[in-house]
């Protein structure tokens, strides 16, 4: 189970672009993949992997993964999310039926839901919490103690998806009960494993992080897509996810014997579950807009306009994964008090890298999304690069990093504050624009409230911390590119 650190309400559009060709042609070879409908299963297979493991190899000699703890959590992250994608890719372009494929997101979508809010708020907690050091006394218990505590919420949760089992089958459509028993134990074994890649990233070590992410999940392309091409049943494909997962967690295990001693420190568990908690419970609240959003939708409207929704709000992917691995790289940072005016600098000068690269990513969407949309989904949903256009506008937002302060400061009671105002600022947003825009209204106020977040934010850091917006966001070229962003959609929305 990977980590989605700030748990975005959009669905996440799945994109894949090829930056840079191989000598042997790898992007024909990928694209002749894409394409390709009813080819013998053994022609296949290596095109799957060369989907994964060519641009995966490309972009690493480029992005510079090592430099520092910001890229190569975003490295991961990436590496991540190209594996989820070509999976999904060889499922649909090898045999799997729709039903089969559902049955495999089920299992995903299931044990995402009991524990990726929690695991998420857990991980943030820490960072900050632990520090970086820039070498390791084996002493150190306070890494055992967080898996201990996670540990014990994955078995929580476990016991709550068993107790509850005939209403999670019939609300994830499984199409049987060992299909949920695996996803008990795929739950059991992910959720812990999570920790491997911050473990590594808190002791810098940067090239270990990018060796676990490619070997592991260029396995779980290679282990989850045989069983498609060998045309065996969806469980057997899910057994190959829990295999990788066991795989993860005795890596986990390993590292935990390295870099922590095995006893138990209850101060630390205190401290840890003080900042944790409220941050989950936050992680919770913003998990739950997506869902408030559709449920106003689907009062108002009949189920053609709320599929029409379903399709454009998406957020760019690239946009969310940068950025919330870039937020919690910084956080580990805020562990050394006497380094805050380097971190603040890094955050500053992190985020306008990312500025100079996602601000025209988001501009080159919204100008050509009405041409696409038609093409990648049908003329049915053309209606739907509307909403995906405004959706665009979150990179406003996801840019300026002034939650990232407030919880490298452990001001965690406050974040969740802001969440829950955020959350109903939205829905009071929400039924208000909807009657007068429609669906367009509901996805603005989604928009809307994010960017208000983080004003919030800024203003909380500002007058509760004493650090300025201008410490941490370019604001100059912030503002300018938000202003050339705003009319770019203004000018596409009403001539293109």
């Amino acid at each position: 189970m990977g980590l989605e650190p700030t748990t975005p309400r959009s669905t996440i559009w799945c994109s894949n672009q090829l930056s840079y060709i191989h000598r042997s042609n790898a992007a024909a070879k990928v694209i002749y993949f894409l394409d390709l409908q009813k080819s013998k299963p053994s022609y296949l297979t290596p095109l799957a992997v060369e989907a994964f493991f060519i641009p995966s190899y490309k972009f690493l000699q480029v992005f510079n993964p090592t430099e520092n703890s910001t890229r190569a959590l975003q490295t991961f992250q990436l590496i991540r999310f190209a594996a989820m994608l070509t999976i999904g890719i060889g499922m649909a372009r090898l045999g799997y039926t729709r039903a089969e494929i559902g049955n495999y997101e089920a299992v995903l979508f299931v044990s995402g839901l009991l524990s990726t809010f929690w695991i998420t708020g857990l991980v943030q907690a820490l960072l900050p919490l632990y520090g970086s050091p820039s070498g390791f006394v084996k002493t150190d218990n306070t890494l055992f103690s967080a898996f201990l505590v996670i540990l014990g919420l994955t078995l929580a949760s476990c016991f709550v998806a068993l107790a509850f089992s005939k209403s999670l089958i019939s609300f994830a459509k499984l199409e049987n009960r060992n299909l949920f028993y695996l996803m008990v134990l795929y739950l059991a074994l992910s959720a812990p494993a999570t920790m491997v890649e911050y473990i590594f990233m808190l002791h810098g070590k940067y090239k270990s992080m990018i060796t676990f992410g490619l070997f592991t999940y260029g396995m779980q392309v290679l282990l989850v897509l045989l069983p498609v091409v060998l045309q065996l049943q969806v469980s057997a494909a899910v057994i190959s996810l829990v295999a990788v997962s066991a795989f993860r967690f005795a890596w986990l295990v390993m590292i935990l014997y390295k870099y922590s001693t095995f006893k138990i420190n209850v101060d630390f568990i205190k401290e840890y579950l003080k900042d944790g908690l409220p941050l989950s419970i936050k992680f919770l609240i913003s998990s739950s807009g997506l869902y408030i959003d559709q449920v106003i939708i689907g009062y108002y409207y009949d189920a053609s306009t709320f599929a029409i929704y379903r399709f454009g709000a998406r957020e760019i992917p690239i946009v969310a994964i940068l950025a919330s691995s870039l937020s919690s790289a910084m956080l580990a940072e805020f562990g050394n008090a006497y380094a805050l005016p380097k971190t603040l600098e890094s955050i500053k000068s992190e985020s306008l890298k990312l500025m100079h690269w996602l601000f025209p990513a988001a501009i080159a969407s919204i100008l050509f999304s009405r041409m696409l949309f038609p093409l990648v989904f049908g003329s049915n949903f053309s209606e739907s690069a509307n909403v995906f256009m405004i959706y665009c506008l979150i990179v406003i937002s996801r840019l300026i990093f002034p939650n990232t302060i407030a919880q490298g400061f452990r001001k965690n009671t406050a974040v969740l504050v802001v969440s829950g105002v955020e959350m109903l600022l939205n829905i009071a947003l929400s039924l208000l624009l909807v009657k007068y825009f429609g669906i367009y209204g509901v996805a603005a106020a989604t928009v809307i409230v994010y960017i208000l977040e983080k004003i919030i934010l800024v203003g909380f850091n500002s007058f509760s911390l004493g650090i300025s917006a201008s410490n941490y966001i370019p604001l100059r070229v912030y503002l300018t590119y938000s202003l050339i962003t705003l009319l770019t959609f203004a000018l596409a929305w009403s001539f293109l």
